[in-house]
Parts: C-alpha cells; structure tokens; sequence
C-alpha cells in the first residue's frame, strides 16, 4: 500500500512539473580556522541536514597513544582511526556545531538509523543513555550495536557517541563507528578522551559539569549573527496554511489544520552546502517515520522531482510509516541547500498531498 502511496505522489509531483543536495597523556591541540560569516542557517529536525562547523579557537585533548591522527575534513575537529586485529577498524571524530544544533533525541536517533535501529521517544532514550561529566559539561552517551545491511563488519557493527550541549553557544559530537568487538574494547579509553577535551578561546565558560537529574531539553539554534541577512526565496502559500510560531532551526514555518484536531506541520529550513548525502536524509526522514533505512539501490525509485517557478528542480519523497506521514522536498541552489518538509498523520498528509506540490511548484530561489 505504501509502494502506491509513493507512486502517486510521484506522478502528482511530475504532472505538477509539466504545468509549472600521539601519546596518552600528552595534549593535543587541534587548531580550527575561523570561518567566513555565512547567512543565518535554519533546520526544523536537529542537525537535520548541515549545521554550521564553530571556529576561531583551539581544542585540546589527551587521545590513547595507539589512536592514528587523521586529516580532518571541513566538519571535523578531531579526527583518529584505531585498528584491531584481523583487519577490524573503528573511527573517531569530534565535530563541534554553532548553537546546540537541533534536539538530542533527533542527533541520537540520527546515529541509530546509522546503525539499521529504529528511532527512539525520549523516554526510551534517557533508558539507554549514561551522563558523562567532562569540561565540556555533562556528555549525554549512547552506545549502540547493530550491522546495517551491506555493511563491513570489519569496519562498522558498533557506535558509542556523545552529545555535549550544556557549553554555551555550540554543541559537541563525539562519536566511535567501527567493528563492534573493536569499539566495545576501546570504550573506556573513548569515555576518557571525551573527559579530556577543553575548549580554549572561546567567548564563554563551560557550564557546571555535575549530570542532571533529567536529560536536557532539545537543543535548538542560536539567533542570526548581528549584521547577516537571511537568503532570498518566494513561495505561495495554500491558503488553509497557517504561520505558525517561529522556532529556532526553521527558516518559515506552517500548520495546516485536519479532522479531529489533527494538524500538520510545514517547516522550511536552509544550510550552506550540500546539505548531506541523499540517502543520508531520507534514511533519516525514514527513521522519523517508523521505518528501517533502505539501500542507495532502493532510493532512486522513491524520489520524484518537481519543477519550481524559476525552473530548478525540488526532489521530493514520501515517506509513510506508523510514527507519521512525512513529504519532503529538497534542492541544492546558490551555494545552499533548501529542505520543504510536512509531517502529519496518515490521512492528513495524503489530503495535503496536492497541496505541498503546488507550494513546491510555487517556490523561485531567485525573487
């Protein structure tokens, strides 16, 4: 049945087109490059899609001595590889993100739809998860076990991650990927590498590093920079969309109203760059919904594209499932990536099917 759903909302999408992306003990310095100030970003799902990398100032850490450094890459502050027997191999990074960069659960069930896991309630998460204090505050760690499909278990089988968000203005992500045995061997000395790590030439102080009795509440992003102004973009909007209260991580925001009190939410949000892999974000949009990530071979037959009013192209995907109903829209222009996205129940989101296309139709990057 939901093979048909996303067959007709791919042939309605395309009808709507025709008409109209070193030593334990010693200290290591990572030195991170400002960056060039960027228009203010917006992202509805926690690190949804790309949030903006912190810079200007100097990390320090003690990593186990057997951890090999790596080049880092733009994201990454810290990065190492650690190898284990029989060819078995785990990665380690740090990436540090302005503001708080959407919700703890939202980045936690990122990694375990990583891992081929179902997403998880809050609830659920405060279960499986340790309060770790460090100098970057209290460290929220998961550790997660699961080989996705296609995946080499030399390689992955195994995430322990942490999520420092209590350190005024950005959020830190410590994360472990690799073979399992591997990981699960090298998990104390992880745990101790993130009680190493301290911030130096940053505006602010560390918060207390004492664990909380609860977890945090969902983190969200920080008010533009003075002086930046926000990218340009035109839409119309249906006229049974509503705005709704601004909140940090979203550009614009929309509900729509259904029967029994039901409601939709229409968020639109904007990051430099790519925006991450296609399969990374509907794996992701995937795992909102209830369901299992798929296979790269499996995503193309999913996505449906739409022709905006300035002739560039919106791809979409549908996506049901027994959590919600999720349509949502992506595209890659100017330097930035735009995501369109409704998230309803069932029969909502299939009555505003025709809706979103039409808005999507509507959308000009180029006012």
């Amino acid at each position: 049945m939901k093979s048909h759903r996303t067959l007709s909302f791919a042939i309605l999408l395309l009808a709507s087109a025709l008409v109209a992306a070193c030593k334990r003990d010693a200290v290591t310095v990572y030195t991170i490059p400002k960056p060039e100030p960027t228009p203010a970003m917006s992202m509805n799902s926690g690190t949804d899609e790309a949030p903006q990398a912190m810079g200007g100032f100097s990390v320090t850490g003690k990593p186990p001595a057997d951890w090999q450094a790596q080049p880092l890459s733009q994201m990454r502050q810290a990065s190492f590889l650690v190898k284990g027997d029989n060819g078995a191999t785990a990665d380690v990074s740090l990436v540090i993100l302005a503001g708080q960069a959407g919700g703890m659960l939202e980045n936690i069930n990122r990694w375990l739809s990583q891992a081929g896991k179902p997403a998880v309630t809050d609830e659920e998460l405060a279960k499986i998860s340790q309060h770790v204090s460090a100098p970057l505050g209290d460290v929220i760690v998961v550790d997660i076990e699961g080989l996705p499909q296609g995946a080499d278990p030399a390689k992955d089988g195994r995430i322990i991650g942490g999520v420092a968000a209590s350190f005024p203005g950005f959020t830190g992500f410590f994360k472990m990927r690799g073979n399992s045995a591997l990981v699960e061997s090298q998990k104390a000395a992880f745990i101790q590498w993130i009680q190493s790590v301290n911030i130096a030439g940053a505006n602010s102080q560390p918060a207390e590093t004492s664990a909380p009795a609860t977890l945090p509440p969902q983190s969200q992003m920080p008010p533009p920079t003075a002086g930046s102004q926000p990218p340009k973009i035109k839409w119309e909007i249906p006229a049974d969309w509503k705005p709704a209260p601004e909140k940090p991580m979203r550009y614009a925001r929309f509900t729509a109203a259904g029967a029994n009190g039901e409601s939709a939410d229409i968020s639109i949000s904007v990051f430099d760059g790519d925006g991450g892999g296609n399969l990374e974000n509907v794996n992701r949009w995937r795992g909102q919904a209830g369901l299992d990530p798929i296979e790269e071979a499996g995503l193309k037959p999913l996505i449906a594209p739409v022709i905006t009013a300035d002739g560039d192209a919106i791809l979409t995907v549908d996506i049901a499932g027994p959590k919600s109903h999720i349509l949502a829209g992506w595209a890659r222009n100017g330097g930035r990536t735009w995501f369109f996205k409704l998230t309803a129940p069932d029969k909502l989101a299939v009555a505003q099917k025709a809706a979103f296309a039409k808005f999507l139709q509507s959308v000009d990057f180029h006012p």
